[in-house]
């Protein structure tokens, strides 16, 4: 049995918490004994652990004001991590002689799944020891690995979520390319598929319902889709647009949809705990990205057979390739509602899209099957 310590920064959060609850649940208990070690006290997606023995540790801090210098939850951390303080001064460091945890003396493998240039980054490589070690790079965009350069060569193993994100790493980072790989995000489909069939008639058949899921920032775009729905409004197309999930731009977004007299027809949803009814019983799913890493939803949604539009990110063009699978749109207001309307106005375009996903589902288990990269790495 190999001893492996996971390190994250809370079990709540966005779509890298939801990828570390799958990895989890993917672990083999014949092979490996997990123990998970968290900054916060978030458990929001505690819930969906299918492992419920494994072993949660949190790290102690000697007081509040070094706890602040890191969290996630906290303003000083927050500002250290965005305007990379910490490639300047060693803050990380600092910080790692007054925090302590439950470990054991030795693992046999210690990954930091969360990354984000953060603080778990910093701790796996200095404050635990064990045989071999990685770390996670969850985003095409990544300014604030600046904060955590020095910390990569403490790793065996750097994974990447997405071919695109392995590329952007190892061009801006090719002292470290050779570490690098790709490991794609866990998908438990049939949770998916059981959770999808858990409400039934949600929305009214005489308007084209449209779902998008992701947090409400900057990254996901939701501004442009408001944009979108202003000009599909005058354009006196009969729809619903739909957003599932919580973030701090709400409030701005809400200007957004009283200005454009969009209320019955934009509809900010809040968080839902099962999102997959929603996304299930939608004409259109979009995902108007102006990042990401995986795009998780995305997939899912393909998964579900639904109609799918996603901006022209590279990370999303890896997923849907436009006319075959689903739809690419430019990220502006102007071009996401015109292929919203071709999509819309063509029925034949459409029926294609669904049978070539027919084909495609076989594939999905790809996903599934990315473990033997940590198997490999032990062994190594």
């Amino acid at each position: 049995m190999k001893k492996m310590l996971i390190m994250a920064k809370s079990l709540g959060g966005g779509g890298s918490e939801v990828a570390l609850v799958e990895f989890i649940n993917h672990i083999d208990l014949n092979k490996y004994e997990p123990t998970l070690l968290l900054m916060d006290r978030d458990n929001e997606y505690k819930y969906r652990l299918s492992k419920n023995n494994i072993k949660i540790r949190y790290l102690n801090f000697d007081n509040n004001f070094f706890k602040s210098l890191v969290s996630m939850y906290k303003l000083p951390g927050k500002i250290i991590k965005k305007a990379k303080i910490n490639s300047y001064v060693d803050i990380y460091s600092l910080v790692s002689r007054h925090v302590s945890a439950d470990l054991d003396d030795l693992y046999d493998i210690a990954l930091d799944f969360y990354g984000y240039g953060s603080f778990t980054t910093a701790f796996v490589a200095k404050n635990v020891n064990a045989k071999k070690k990685a770390t996670w790079i969850h985003d095409s965009r990544m300014p604030w690995l600046k904060n955590v350069t020095n910390y990569l060569r403490y790793y065996d193993q750097i994974f990447c979520v997405s071919n695109s994100v392995k590329k952007v790493f190892d061009d801006k980072y090719s002292d470290f390319k050779d570490k690098s790989k790709v490991m794609l995000n866990f998908i438990d489909f049939n949770k998916i598929k059981l959770d999808a069939r858990a409400k039934k008639n949600i929305f009214d058949s005489n308007y084209l319902n449209i779902v998008t899921v992701g947090r409400l920032t900057e990254q996901k775009g939701i501004d442009i889709a408001i944009k979108a729905a202003n000009i599909l409004n005058k354009r006196n197309l009969k729809f619903r647009w739909y957003i599932i999930g919580e973030g701090k731009n709400f409030n701005r977004l809400n200007v957004l949809i009283k200005r454009y007299k969009l209320k019955d027809r934009f509809i900010l949803l809040g968080y839902k705990k099962n999102p997959y009814p929603y996304m299930n019983e939608s004409d259109l799913y979009i995902q108007p990205s102006r990042h990401e890493g995986f795009g998780l939803t995305v997939l899912e949604a393909i998964f579900l057979k639904k109609i799918v539009l996603v901006s022209d990110i590279p990370v999303l063009k890896e997923q849907i390739k436009n006319n075959v699978n689903g739809f690419v749109f430019r990220l502006n207001p102007e071009n996401l509602s015109e292929t919203i309307m071709k999509v819309y106005n063509n029925g034949e375009i459409k029926n294609k899209i669904i049978s070539n996903m027919n084909s495609q589902q076989e594939k999905m288990e790809m996903y599934n099957k990315q473990m033997s990269l940590i198997d490999c790495l032990v062994e190594e």
